[in-house]
Order: C-alpha cells, then structure tokens, then sequence
C-alpha cells in the first residue's frame, strides 16, 4: 500500500459508511453488491458515487480511452473499499470506540473545509447524502486514524542521516517546476450548437478583453465572477498555480507566455474561450533541504507507517471473507467468493 493509497482509505468514506450500515440481512433490495467483507456489502451505486467526479474529468477524452480509465478506477476504487473495511473490522476488535463529541468536533471541520458559499444542507443534497451518511463516514474515518496510531505509534521518525540522504537520493522529485498563479474569465462553447454561435461567443469575450483594457480599475475578479461561465466563476475564476501541463496546452502556453498584472489576448480551446490575467510567477527551483527538511521527515515517517498498515492489512485479508462479485481484471466472469481474495 503506498502513501497515496493510504490516504485514500481515510477518504473514501461516504460510501463505506453507506455500505456498513447495513448488515447481510438487511441489504437494499434492489441495488447491485460488488464485494462483501465478513458479509457486509459494497453497492455498485457507491462506486459510482466516488467515480463521478473523474468521469466529469474525462468527457474531454477519446470514448474507448475513457472507458478504460473509468474501469480501471473503478476496480481501484473497489479494492480500497474492501481495504477500508478491514481497518474498521481491526478498529472493532481492538476495542476501539468513538465519541459523539470527537464526532462533532471533527463534523465541524469537515463543512467548513467542503461547503464555501451555501449551506450545508445544500451541499449535502448536491451530493446525494445525509447527515446521517455523513456523520457515519466521520464516526469511521476517526476509528481507522486512531487504528492507525494505535498500531504506529512505536515507529521511530528518521534521523537526520537518513533524511539527507534520501533527499540526495531523490532531488528530482522535490524539484519544482516554474508556475504561474492565475485567474481566468471563461465562456463556455461545448454545447454551442453553430459556428455563428461560437463567433458570437468570441466577440463577446474579444469586448469583455477590451471593457478591461480601457478601465484599468476594474476588478479582474469581480468583472468573472459577474461574466465568466463555469465553476471558477463563484471564486472570481481564481485557478491558483498551474505548471505546465496541468491544464489545456492553448491555456498554460498562453499563461505561461503572459506578464505578471496583465490581461493576455483570448485564448481558444475546446472547452471555450479564455480571458487570462496572470497575478504571480514562481521559478523553477529545487527547494534547499533546510527549507523542506520537516515536509521530507514527515514524509518518510508516513511511508513507514503506510508500509506497516499494508503488512497488517495483508495479514487480516487471510482471516476474512472476501467475496468478489464483479471482475476486478479485465475478464468477462465475475471472481468467486474466496477468503482473503
């Protein structure tokens, strides 16, 4: 288990709770099981769930590209549930509880980190859960942090030999690369059904370009979030620091290729047109280690802990019922029901 996936255990929540809330006897009728753990199911619909947002990702991509992404995600996503499972099952019989009022602190976070304008209730209803889901979700997300600690919390943090010597070792990888902090007006052509249309479009971004030039005091942020069409809009089309292909290549060659304050020609792609003002440049550079020195201890540290969590995990798989009711491969036959599969 590597450190992303790791982190992805404690992430993948909301379907895991959906899933352990109910018990082999009470499974909802109707709906597609995907795995069970010592019998408790994991629904097609939460899959799915965790799938939506890479699908909107990749809607760009070539079909027969995209349906290969999606189901190797899909796969993926499957094993993790199982492996999230398992933590709870060892939470459990390591005696481990949570409290209502380590529930709600750690509820409170949670909002405020995922709802920024709106209600909760609102943002809730846009994903498709409860509070209930949600509370659940934290309940178990809490009881697999404290398995963690519990089963870590001998595993000595490197010294300073070893963290010299694995940043020696690894320069490429805490090198940065150059990027450019930017917000965008944007205009939406992907459902345009003309070329008139998307003239019109282009006009209509070439005369927001020009309102811009000619009065300097206006609010580049203000002006998108009362024009640009999309997502960015509500955050004043803010996309913060992008490096080279992070985003399309017509964007970033053109914020790349912009001054710092500037508000750069539109730019075309195929989602729409671009109106790019670039607020900040870093260059590249490879940060001293005296500069990242306790972002690389607390990385080993937490591969350490991650290596330790997959020898356990590994161990609890022999032990447990794991049945397999979709092909995790590229097969047209769903696995048998196995132990520790």
């Amino acid at each position: 288990m590597t450190q992303s996936l790791f982190s992805r255990w404690l992430r993948l929540g909301t379907a895991l709770a959906l899933a352990v809330a109910s018990s082999p006897a009470q499974e909802r009728a109707g709906e597609v099981v995907v795995a069970r753990v010592d019998g408790v199911p994991i629904y097609q619909m939460d899959v799915d769930r965790e799938l939506a947002p890479l699908a909107g990702r990749l809607q760009s991509y070539a079909p027969d590209q995209a349906e290969a992404m999606l189901r190797q995600a899909e796969r993926q996503i499957v094993q993790d549930l199982i492996g999230k499972l398992l933590l709870v099952n060892a939470a459990h019989a390591n005696g481990l509880t949570v409290s209502q009022s380590e529930i709600d602190d750690r509820l409170k976070i949670v909002m405020k980190s995922i709802v920024s304008g709106g209600s909760p209730e609102s943002f809730l209803q846009q994903a498709g859960i409860s509070k209930a889901d949600l509370t659940e979700d934290v309940r178990r997300n809490l009881l697999i942090q404290k398995l963690v600690d519990l089963k870590t919390n001998e595993i000595a943090p490197p010294t300073d030999e070893q963290i010299t010597d694995f940043y020696e070792t690894n320069r490429d990888k805490f090198f940065r690369q150059e990027a450019v902090e930017c917000r965008q007006i944007f205009l939406d052509t992907e459902q345009l059904g003309s070329p008139a249309e998307v003239e019109a479009k282009r006009t209509q971004a070439e005369d927001l370009r020009k309102m811009l030039l000619e009065n300097p005091g206006l609010d580049f942020a203000q002006v998108s979030q009362q024009k640009s069409e999309g997502p960015t809009a509500a955050n004043g089309g803010y996309l913060g620091f992008i490096r080279q292909g992070d985003f399309l290549p017509e964007f970033t060659k053109a914020a790349f290729a912009q001054e710092v304050g500037k508000i750069g020609p539109v730019v075309q792609t195929q989602m729409g047109f671009h109106l790019i003002k670039v607020e900040s440049r870093t260059p590249a550079r490879l940060p001293p280690l005296a500069e990242i020195r306790d972002q690389v201890r607390e990385g080993m540290l937490q591969r350490r802990k991650a290596e330790l969590m997959k020898q356990l995990v590994d161990t609890w798989r022999k032990s447990t019922k794991i049945e397999l009711l979709v092909p995790l491969e590229d097969s047209s036959e769903a696995p048998p029901a196995t132990k520790g599969n």
